[in-house]
């Protein structure tokens, strides 16, 4: 298996992994009493969009999930530090949105070094 599709196996699971929690977490968990479980598909969604576009090798998809990893990242910080309750998946929720992150970053190198371009100094 090359680098870049193992790297993207990699990053898609992890993506998979981070829809998995906040399905469970916003959905089963910890439900909305004002939006029931349309912030579960809020947060799902996106994941599983542009998780298709990293399987099929496409560059926006590893941009975009690598962009809004930043934002799921976010969210699990604010929850960690506000919500005693919810600690252990808001700890959980941070550190595969950084891993997503991570990993999609990683992509994208790996990507534009097979393309023959050199990475920034």
């Amino acid at each position: 298996m090359s680098g870049l599709k193992q790297a993207r196996h990699i990053c898609a699971g992890n993506a998979l992994l981070l829809a998995l929690l906040w399905g469970l977490w916003y959905g089963w968990l910890a439900p909305s009493d004002t939006y029931g479980t349309g912030i579960a598909l809020i947060g799902v969604l996106p994941l599983l969009l542009f998780t298709a576009g990293v399987v099929a090798g496409k560059v926006r998809g590893m941009a975009a999930l690598g962009f809004i990893s930043l934002f799921y990242l976010a969210h699990g910080l604010m929850e960690l530090m506000a919500n005693p309750e919810v600690r252990l998946m808001a700890s959980a929720s941070t550190v595969l949105s950084l891993l997503l992150f991570l990993t999609a970053s990683h992509c994208l190198r790996i990507h534009r070094m097979q393309q023959g371009e050199q990475p920034p100094k």
